[in-house]
């Protein structure tokens, strides 16, 4: 069996890369259709659950929102991983990495949203601030698990 090992250079390399395509698409790619700052919170989950109530599961509304969130979430998922393993070393704790991770991943999603407030093509949303953290949540929790299981596909 064959082990690929990933240094720290690489991992770095990863992360950086990865955070200038998250930075790209967060900020330089245009919002479809009306530009609307959001500074409500849960308001989307509450617009969801409307839409789901009255049986539009299906209608391109209800849809963009889910992918939106799920997009949301798996943006800051991966950067969260990478992030967690660059972090990871001999000494450090698990503990010490999430603490780390989830202040950078909720610093890096409240700086993303506010730079957004101010550009013309793009809209604030603190619901994003939200999901983001989750997915930085759930990304630290996967590095985590990566850290102390081994998969083996036979």
């Amino acid at each position: 069996m064959r082990t690929l090992r990933v240094g720290k250079g690489l991992q770095g390399a990863f992360l950086v890369v990865y955070s200038c395509v998250l930075l790209g698409v967060t900020l330089l790619v245009q919002g479809g259709g009306k530009v609307r700052t959001n500074l409500a919170p849960f308001d989307e989950v509450q617009r969801l659950a409307a839409r789901a109530g009255h049986g539009g599961y299906l209608s391109n509304s209800f849809l963009y929102a889910i992918v939106g969130i799920v997009g949301n979430l798996a943006m800051f998922a991966v950067w969260a991983f990478l992030l967690w393993k660059f972090l990871d070393g001999p000494g450090r704790s698990a503990a010490r990495n999430h603490v780390d991770a989830l202040l950078a991943g909720t610093l890096f999603s409240v700086g993303i949203e506010t730079v957004q407030l101010f550009l013309p093509t793009r809209a604030g949303d603190v619901n994003d601030v939200f999901w983001n953290v989750l997915g930085t949540i759930a990304g630290c929790a996967l590095a985590h698990l990566h850290r102390n299981i081994r998969l083996d596909w036979q």
